[in-house]
């Protein structure tokens, strides 16, 4: 039952891992304590608030007005700002945003992990700052919306909703790029296609059950999702973009559109290398493709190889497929494989040969960062394509002793979990001298390790672990089963993602 009031003036004391204001409600009554989450609001500041939902032990609710800014607000930096829902903590001086993530880092490992927050506190520095704060990211996703009874759009979600607007002053993304979303817009709206609209997930003010079931959306439309990458093409001379359309399952006339619209775009942009058109058939808002149905090069015909594109890390030139996972804020990239290096770095005084099992590997960084230090690497990734790149990768860098296989990287431990030596008769695992010394590289998706694959990296009893996360809450979650058998050493965290919540976490683990 709705117990709130429609609005209330709250202070803004705390910061939640979504970005959202935490404010606390006070006085006598059974709800004093509540937790209120604000969207729209930050520390230090006196909002007031429209409350949403009422949860059993926490409210939610947006910022209508800042009735008394925090003492450090600054003005925000895009004109998108009160709109768009990225980028929620642009009006704090970045030093109090590093501070803030710090605080919510520490906060996760202590609440959820169970860890001591002093030795937290000893053990995580100050956040390494990205080198840049506008223009920072190398991949940028736009949603499409309308084009049925209403005009095509292409942007970004607006905050607290799912509805889709135009962000043609973005500072995340240079003119060039905005020039590209417009025209991609302009071609779409002409095609007489209307966007899909995927499920409705969000519930309102007084629903119930019947009401949620009955405001549900069947998804439907065919414009999903257009996405831009900027890289070195083959030539790596000189910075390029691919742009990347999503749609749901297409029709020969559609896909004859597709094929007029990248010409188009390509015809437009000579900086573009590449364009790409992939379908996607699940009912959901994810921007990713599952069919691959075209592949245009600069000059506008077929060309298979114009996916490929290479990005430069510590140092080094990684090829990639144009959807192939890859950090995106290129110069924080580089601190954060400088980190990575540095906490796998050969252990003193040990001479036994070194083996390193890298998960979710990618296209291969960074364990080929850090494969010098060992006498053999495997990485296991899911993804058959990345796979390929990851070979490819070694192959380039000339790390004949880095191995890859595409599998299910669960079902893959449990394998090698039943050999205890690690010995040749692992099909996948080279014939090395024993006694050996195995550590583990762990770079999940942001909803962590699976529990099998937990429980099968706790079994084959790795030395070391190095946990990449970029989400401090399943690594707080993974973490606490790790401390059963690991004892955690290192802790570091890189931001990889100015002016929104997001952290990107790095800890080393001993075995115990």
């Amino acid at each position: 039952m709705w117990n709130a009031p429609e609005q209330l003036d709250l202070e803004i004391t705390g910061l939640a891992h979504d970005g959202r204001g935490v404010a606390r409600l006070k006085g006598n009554d059974p709800v004093q304590g509540m937790a209120i989450f604000v969207s729209g609001g930050l520390p230090g500041q006196l909002v007031r608030v429209r409350m949403l939902r009422c949860r059993k032990s926490f409210w939610e609710g947006e910022a209508v007005a800042i009735l008394r800014p925090a003492a450090e607000d600054v003005p925000p930096i895009c004109p998108h700002y009160l709109q768009c829902g990225g980028c929620s903590l642009q009006t704090m001086p970045y030093s109090r945003q590093l501070h803030w993530k710090r605080v919510l880092a520490v906060d996760a490992l202590s609440r959820i992990g169970g860890f001591d927050r002093g030795r937290l506190e000893s053990l995580l520095d100050a956040v390494v700052p990205s080198p840049a704060v506008t223009c920072y990211r190398n991949k940028m996703e736009f949603a499409f919306a309308g084009g049925a009874d209403t005009p095509m759009r292409l942007g970004l979600r607006r905050r607290n909703g799912r509805d889709v607007f135009a962000v043609p002053g973005c500072v995340l993304m240079p003119s060039v790029a905005q020039d590209m979303v417009a025209k991609a817009c302009q071609l779409a709206a002409e095609s007489g296609f209307a966007a899909y609209v995927p499920p409705s997930t969000r519930y309102e003010r007084g629903d119930n059950a019947r009401s949620r079931k009955s405001r549900a959306r069947n998804p439907s439309g065919f414009w999903r999702f257009f996405i831009l990458r900027r890289g070195l093409a083959g030539d790596r001379r000189r910075l390029r973009w691919w742009a990347l359309c999503l749609t749901s399952p297409a029709s020969d006339r559609q896909r004859m559109f597709l094929r007029a619209m990248g010409q188009a775009l390509l015809a437009a942009f000579p900086l573009l290398a590449g364009f790409i058109h992939e379908e996607r058939g699940a009912q959901d808002g994810l921007a990713q493709g599952e069919r691959r149905s075209l592949v245009l090069g600069p000059d506008g015909d077929d060309n298979e190889h114009a996916a490929r594109m290479v990005l430069p890390l510590s140092g080094r030139l990684f090829s990639l497929d144009v959807a192939s996972f890859f950090q995106v804020n290129t110069g924080a990239a580089q601190r954060l494989a400088r980190t990575v290096t540095s906490m796998l770095s050969p252990m003193k005084d040990d001479v036994r040969p070194a083996a390193l099992l890298d998960l979710y590997c990618g296209v291969g960084a960074p364990g080929l960062l850090v494969s010098p230090a060992y006498k053999t690497v495997l990485g296991l990734e899911l993804d058959a394509r990345a796979v390929q790149f990851a070979r490819d990768n070694a192959s380039a860098q000339t790390l004949q002793h880095c191995r890859y296989a595409a599998c299910d990287v669960a079902a893959q431990l449990a394998e090698l979990a039943k050999v205890t030596s690690m010995a040749s008769h692992v099909p996948l695992w080279p014939a090395m001298q024993l006694p050996c010394r195995v550590d583990v590289l762990l770079d999940p998706p942001r909803s962590g390790l699976a529990p099998q694959v937990l429980a099968a990296v706790q079994r084959l009893a790795p030395e070391r672990i190095l946990y990449i996360s970029c989400n401090p809450s399943t690594l707080a979650r993974d973490g606490k089963l790790l401390s059963e058998t690991h004892t955690l050493v290192q802790l570091a965290a890189v931001d990889l993602f100015p002016h929104t919540p997001h952290l990107e976490c790095v800890s080393l683990w001993q075995s115990r």
